[in-house]
């Protein structure tokens, strides 16, 4: 009898990310209420301390423009937050310049767009982009965010120990379609996605080529008290700040399967999702919780972690 061993190299997409600048939020509301989303923009400048936070709202579409031009170009990674609706004054209401927007240009200098609420770059109060929105400014064509494909999200180990205020799971209206992203686009942070693996959100998608990055969290319809700020404001310290660089909390392994507390589990496969940052897996045995050895040979009741 002889034993297989297969070795497998893989070659990961890498984008490294330039110094943190500043934080604008566009505060105009879409799909959640605008009370609620000036409450989760103020939660996030109370929150984060490091680095200015701008606000703007709804009328002062014309001063958002002139901090996304002044922040273009100036040689580190900006952020820009929107609530659900992309302004008109950064990109052309109904796709009127499909390419070399003001939001497009900061995108492809490096920068990060993230979006909480409606569907990212498709509502706009002068008029709709509709989907081309999405694809205009990520340049591939019939990308989407519908729900289908099971966008029920379940946390993922990055989410647990970066955004611990994420909900465990929840139903994701307007996830990214992670099967979708093309050429230089890959997902980057997954902090939360279906069973698949071909939904997420919260998640930032970033082009190798552009350095430019893309996020959404909690793309949701109508959902007031939906953590929003905790989770981007956390977001933003613990990953944006630190160029993605984050020190391992030391997070335990989770999702096990067979689940915690199953009875009754014949010759089962042993599955769980990874710590974060895990270099190696350790699984224990035994016939009580309290008293797990590393493995057992009498096929009774079991218990594992």
């Amino acid at each position: 009898m002889k034993n297989l061993v297969l070795a497998c190299v893989v070659a990961l997409a890498s984008c490294p990310m330039a110094m943190a600048g500043d934080i604008a939020i566009s505060t105009q509301a879409g799909w959640f209420s605008q009370e609620a989303a000036d409450r989760e923009a103020q939660e996030i400048v109370d929150n984060v301390t490091a680095v200015a936070v701008e606000l703007f709202a709804a009328d002062q579409q014309d001063a958002l423009a002139d901090w996304v031009v002044a922040h273009t170009g100036d040689g580190v990674a900006d952020l820009l937050i929107l609530c659900g609706q992309f302004p008109n004054s950064i990109y052309p209401a109904g796709n009127a310049q499909p390419d070399g927007s003001i939001a497009e240009l900061f995108l492809d200098d490096g920068n990060i767009i993230v979006n909480t609420g409606d569907y990212m770059f498709y509502v706009c109060s002068a008029g709709n982009n509709g989907d081309a929105g999405l694809g205009n400014m990520m340049d591939i064509d019939g990308i989407g965010m519908w729900d289908n494909d099971d966008p029920t999200v379940v946390v993922t180990a990055d989410g647990l120990a970066l955004t611990p205020s994420l909900a465990e799971s929840f139903y994701a209206n307007r996830p990214f379609h992670l099967d979708e992203l093309e050429g230089a686009w890959f997902a980057e942070l997954i902090l939360a996605q279906n069973a698949a693996g071909t939904r997420a959100d919260p998640v930032i998608v970033a082009n190798a080529e552009t350095g430019g990055r893309l996020g959404i969290f909690y793309q949701t319809a109508g959902k007031d008290d939906e953590p929003r700020g905790e989770v981007i404001s956390e977001w933003i310290n613990n990953w944006y700040l630190t160029a993605g660089e984050v020190v391992n909390p030391g997070f335990p392994a989770l999702n096990p399967s067979p689940a915690d507390g199953a009875v009754d589990v014949v010759m089962p496969l042993f599955e769980w999702e990874a710590g974060w940052g895990a270099a190696m897996h350790e699984v224990y045995f035994g016939d009580s919780p309290d008293t797990l050895t590393l493995k057992t040979e009498t096929p009774a009741l079991m218990y594992f972690h």
